[in-house]
């Protein structure tokens, strides 16, 4: 008898899709916390939805502002890996890499994990916008649909102990 057989093999690379709400911030402590757990690395990912929800605004933005905006979710995602460190009560964070790309969320998110071949996506169950929620639908419910690997929709409160 083969005593591998089905056994669940455990993920080896985890993304961790987060928005800059204050859902994003848990959802970056839960993604620290099941690295840490499982032991492996995590990837967290943040995506600037595209500037056309700004039609109108094109000829006031200044140039610029795509670099702008990338540092600024570049320090709050810092921000939040350090505050999922201190309330963890980690010496250091696991292994991990931040990611910033443009575009739409739940297009962005399923190409990177394609690419990087991950085995697990980690998002929170509802995005930042409900106005974009109506216009292009739920970023949770592409991902879950659409992913090449396995995905956690992550509710707070419900967190293991």
């Amino acid at each position: 008898m083969d005593f591998t057989e089905g056994v669940i093999n455990m993920p080896k690379k985890m993304l961790v899709a987060v928005d800059l709400s204050k859902l994003g911030e848990s959802v970056v402590r839960y993604g620290v916390s099941l690295s840490k757990r499982l032991d492996i690395e995590a990837t967290f990912l943040h995506v600037i939805p595209n500037y056309y929800i700004w039609r109108g605004y094109e000829p006031w933005l200044p140039p610029e502002i795509n670099q702008e905006v990338q540092e600024i979710a570049q320090k709050k995602l810092s921000y939040y890996l350090k505050k999922a460190q201190e309330q963890g009560g980690y010496q250091e964070l696991p292994p991990h890499k931040v990611e910033i790309l443009f575009g739409e969320p739940g297009e962005q998110i399923i190409e990177y994990a394609k690419k990087e071949s991950m085995d697990l996506i980690v998002l929170g169950y509802k995005g930042h916008s409900a106005l974009e929620n109506i216009i292009v639908g739920s970023t949770a419910n592409k991902v879950a649909r659409y992913a090449p690997c396995s995905v956690l929709i992550y509710r707070p409160g419900h967190e293991p102990i």
